[in-house]
């Protein structure tokens, strides 16, 4: 039976992305490609806070080449906006050769089950879409002037939206809440990981599945109701496999991989399988 693959949080043009595992990634793919029936990206494929979204794309325009190849093999790719690349949801009405989503409802081939798919910023507090939408138009390769342009947004932010205000405002202004947003999330979420998963959790409807990213701390729920795919950055990590994960969804089993290389994939099911209380 056909796969399908899931993965999130790539955040490429940031310097701890782990680009070159995610192309050689692609590569396996589409050495299985037979195998394949879907790709799904979770979003914050690419990361618009950090840099120019046009150098984006140019810099990582042989990982575009090679999903349209994949595209072209049959495989379907979706993509699922996420805070860091919410603006893709704005790319509408032209002959783009992605759709993007914000969220994604697949059903398996036996009707039993339903996939939903999610980036998962919907759990995070933090996260509020016009924000979100607004730092990706950051048009500098530069920090210092990236940070510019992100203080100037959220002082517009702040006079137009009240709960925006408040939550500047908890966050000792535009400042610190510049810093708390841009902190890795293993660390802003620490604190709030348990909260994340269960508002997660609490999302998944009877006869669904939920798959998301955003916390870059992949696990699946000991009943498989849940499924965190992970990330592709590595940022003082110190367990091997807590990056470059994904999920394999083949009809209603799933699978929590990690990716080493193009000969070495390993399932981690096992490993990172938790009670959700």
């Amino acid at each position: 039976m056909p796969k399908i693959i899931v993965t999130s949080d790539q955040h490429l043009g940031y310097v701890n992305s782990n680009v070159d595992d995610f192309k050689k990634f692609l590569e396996y793919i589409s050495s299985i490609k037979n195998e394949v029936e879907s790709l799904v990206i979770l979003g914050d494929f690419v990361d618009m806070w950090r840099r120019d979204a046009s150098g984006l794309f140019l810099e990582n325009s042989d990982i575009v080449s090679k999903l349209l190849a994949l595209r072209s093999a049959g495989i379907k790719i979706y993509f699922i906006a996420g805070n860091h690349d919410y603006h893709v949801l704005r790319l509408l009405h032209h002959s783009y050769p992605f759709e993007f989503r914000q969220d994604l409802l697949l059903p398996t081939k036996s009707g039993k089950l339903n996939y939903k798919f999610r980036h998962g910023w919907e759990y995070d507090l933090a996260q509020q879409p016009p924000i979100m939408e607004m730092l990706c138009h950051n048009m500098s390769d530069d920090t210092g002037g990236a940070l510019s342009n992100l203080y100037n947004i959220l002082l517009h932010l702040k006079d137009h939206f009240s709960n925006i205000s408040d939550l500047i405002d908890y966050h000792g202004g535009k400042e610190g809440y510049i810093k708390h947003l841009m902190t890795k999330p293993e660390d802003r979420l620490q604190p709030f990981l348990s909260d994340v998963e269960r508002k997660a959790y609490g999302d998944v409807k009877d006869g669904e599945r939920l798959l998301f990213g955003h916390t870059h701390r992949p696990f699946v729920s000991r009943d498989l109701k849940l499924v965190n795919t992970g990330s592709w950055v590595k940022d003082q990590q110190t367990i091997n496999t807590n990056f470059n994960t994904f999920a394999e969804l083949d009809g209603d089993q799933i699978k929590l991989m990690s990716f080493k290389d193009l000969g070495e994939v390993i399932d981690i099911t096992n490993n990172y399988a938790k009670d959700i209380s």
